[in-house]
């Protein structure tokens, strides 16, 4: 028995980690669409959602204003969610295409994400966050796929640049997943999108309910299931900062999490593959994620159960040993960055922990979802 959990957990690992990726890979390249977008400026407005940026969000807001992209399609939305710190004072750079919005109390992201989407009149709305910036072209070519009127929705690529040797660069593994993501959307599978750059079409923006934490997940999955696909422009670039350190990293991963479970309790029919057009690379990449640490667990009891066995006693030395190498990643960053791969193994293994923690960490959650990610 022991032995048939051991296999059955591996092969889960093995599925969700490596043979789904493989699998996106080689239908990618055999069926993928490879697009030529012609260049277009749609009139666009850029909604950028805060709470005490007071510091940041007039440098945000200009930074948007100096993209190449035409004056007169560009506006800006900023909503202050009730700030306590002079937000919406700060975000008044005295532009005209600029409209500040200073809601009277917290009520969280989504909430001010909602107030935005209700006033915004251009053909294309694009979301930013007040952390990041915006490299000169991106707006440009995030709105390119929208030349393709089956593309309902785009994501921009996140950027991390360098900071401190060691903190919370993940990678390999982040690497990884981009791959990943632009493979399923050449597949038009991609249900998700990144939080600091993505845009979609007015008449396809589906307000997320208050307290939603993955409105990066909620707004993209009302574009698919409106049977509109989600398109990838890699060269629309945000550029935002490496997590201070690895408990940042930790923090912000399992509130993302947690979020997917919260995500599948607002939209069941993400677990419906009738009624998910995307459910098999929902279940493969985003829910198989959230059961791998289970896998994981039943792995380690499982070799321990059966260590009377040559095979598996070594299967359980080398997990003891990982765990200890990625536990030495974690607590001394600057010296496991010298050892190949142990840094991604303690990417991997913190990733797992927070998808452990994920279920009753969003049972414990805020239920108005108020800001918590900075």
């Amino acid at each position: 028995m022991s032995a048939l959990v051991f296999w059955l957990a591996v092969a889960l690992i093995g599925y969700a980690y490596v043979l789904y990726p493989l699998l996106v890979l080689a239908l990618a390249r055999r069926w993928g669409r490879t697009s030529t977008y012609r260049p277009s400026t749609p009139s666009l407005t850029v909604v950028i959602a805060a709470y005490n940026e007071s510091a940041r969000i007039a440098a945000r807001v200009r930074n948007v204003f100096a993209q190449d992209y035409p004056a007169d399609r560009l506006h800006v939305i900023v909503v202050d969610d009730g700030s306590t710190d002079g937000t919406a004072r700060a975000a008044d750079v005295g532009n005209p295409r600029l409209r500040v919005i200073a809601l009277p109390r917290n009520g969280g992201k989504a909430a001010a994400l909602a107030v935005a989407i209700s006033v915004a009149t251009t053909s294309i709305i694009a979301f930013a966050d007040a952390r990041q910036r915006f490299a000169p072209l991106a707006l440009r070519k995030l709105v390119e796929p929208f030349a393709d009127p089956t593309v309902g929705a785009v994501s921009g690529e996140l950027m991390i640049e360098s900071a401190r040797a060691g903190t919370g660069d993940i990678g390999l593994y982040w690497r990884m997943e981009k791959i990943l993501r632009e493979n399923e959307a050449r597949l038009g599978w991609l249900h998700g999108v990144s939080g600091a750059i993505h845009a979609l079409r007015r008449e396809l923006a589906v307000a997320p309910p208050p307290g939603t934490i993955l409105d990066d997940m909620y707004l993209p999955l009302n574009v698919v299931f409106a049977g509109y696909r989600v398109g990838m422009a890699r060269e629309a670039i945000a550029l935002d900062r490496a997590s201070a350190d690895s408990l940042e990293e930790f923090r912000r991963k399992l509130r993302t999490l947690a979020g997917n479970w919260q995500l599948l309790a607002r939209l069941p029919r993400l677990a419906n593959p009738f009624a998910n057009p995307v459910f098999f690379a929902w279940f493969s990449h985003k829910f198989l994620r959230l059961i791998v640490p289970w896998a994981l667990l039943a792995m380690l009891v499982a070799s321990a159960c059966a260590s009377q066995h040559a095979f598996y006693r070594g299967a359980l030395i080398v997990q003891l040993a990982g765990y200890v190498g990625a536990a030495f990643a974690l607590l001394r960053p600057r010296l496991g960055a010298r050892v190949p791969l142990l840094r991604t193994i303690g990417s991997f293994a913190m990733l797992n922990a927070a998808a452990l923690l994920s279920l009753p960490a969003c049972l414990a959650l805020d239920p108005r979802g108020l800001w918590k990610s900075h």
